[in-house]
Formats: C-alpha cells, structure tokens, sequence
C-alpha cells in the first residue's frame, strides 16, 4: 500500500479545480487529488526531459528575449 504525505494549494486554485472537475466529467478526474498528482507527474517528467536534454535555463531564455528586444527596438 503506497504511503502518502499532504500538500498544500491556495484555497482558490483548489476551488477552480474543483469546479474543472465537476463542469468537465469527461476529463476523467473523480477528485483534485488525482488531477493534482497527474500534473506533477507530468511537470516531474517535462523536467527531467528538459535536465537530459540540456535545454536552457529560464535566465538564459530571459537573458536571449531581452537580447532581441533590444535588437528589434533599434530597427
């Protein structure tokens, strides 16, 4: 039996979900819970994606957009 630990989520993300889940049956999630621990899941592996690849940092991503704001402002 897996063992389980609890998180916390602002009140109005936990709302939002809730309704998601009751307006939207088809999505198949019966609680917040299971929706909750499928987006981690996924996001876990997006990151680990991400680690293999070498993609780049969020400071570099910045770093290149601002790069090219400036570039684009001087045209």
């Amino acid at each position: 039996m897996p063992k389980y630990s609890t998180i916390s989520i602002p009140k109005e993300l936990h709302e939002e979900i809730e309704a998601l889940i009751k307006n939207n049956p088809g999505l198949g999630y019966s609680s917040v819970a299971e929706l909750c621990k499928e987006a981690i899941r996924l996001r876990l592996s997006e990151v680990r994606m991400e680690q293999k690849e070498g993609m780049l940092s969020e400071v570099e991503i910045e770093e290149l957009l601002e790069t090219l704001e400036h570039s684009l402002r001087r045209k």
